[in-house]
């Protein structure tokens, strides 16, 4: 299990249940939160391709990550279409995997980890990196707009830009995504009153 204190608060990760838990009341994670509107974004892809696609993304993720804290490169295409990206786009990586609490009216209502804090001239923003052969911008915006409020409640910084890295093969891009709190917001209130309904 991991622990963080954020904001007041103790944000507990279980690896094995992906749960989390803020104060030890268990909070629902930003991707079931998106799977109240995306319910049926991969019916009808098959089990094993899903799963394949699952481990290599979690690779892929665990390769950026040890990239950007110990400089270590490792042979994946992807990793190397990064470098690409953070050259050619000039941002820096201030941290990965950052844990963070979305509070509503004050009360915490959901939990998750970003995949990049970014940098770019001397803004702040905040990036997730994709693998999917079509880049869904769509969820990715309800996804990072969602990250961006729990962000800036969790440190109390403003976040100025979000972005999409779809890193897949030969595939490099990096992605302005809009800033919508408004939608985020209306999404997470539509989610909790559901839940309140059932």
């Amino acid at each position: 299990m991991n622990s963080w204190e954020i904001a007041g608060h103790t944000l507990e990760f279980v690896d094995e249940t992906h749960t989390y838990l803020v104060d030890g009341i268990m909070v629902p994670s930003v991707s079931k939160i998106l799977k109240h509107k995306f319910k049926n974004k991969y019916d009808g892809v098959d089990k094993q391709v899903l799963q394949r696609a699952a481990i290599r993304g979690t690779e892929v993720h665990e390769a950026i990550e040890k990239l950007c804290k110990t400089g270590e490169v490792e042979d994946l295409k992807e990793v190397k279409n990064f470098i690409f990206l953070q050259k050619h786009y000039n941002f820096e990586v201030l941290d990965n995997e950052v844990p963070l609490i979305i509070f509503l009216d004050g009360e915490p209502v959901g939990a998750g980890r970003l995949d990049l804090d970014l940098k770019i001239d001397n803004d702040e923003g905040l990036g997730d990196i994709k693998r999917t052969s079509v880049l869904d911008k769509e969820y990715l915006a309800y996804q990072l707009n969602l990250y961006r409020i729990g962000f800036q409640q969790s440190y109390g910084k403003e976040i100025k830009f979000l972005k999409g890295v779809h890193l897949r093969d030969d595939i490099r891009k990096f992605i302005n995504i809009p800033i919508n709190e408004e939608m985020a917001i209306n999404l997470l209130k539509d989610f909790l009153e559901s839940k309140n309904n059932e």
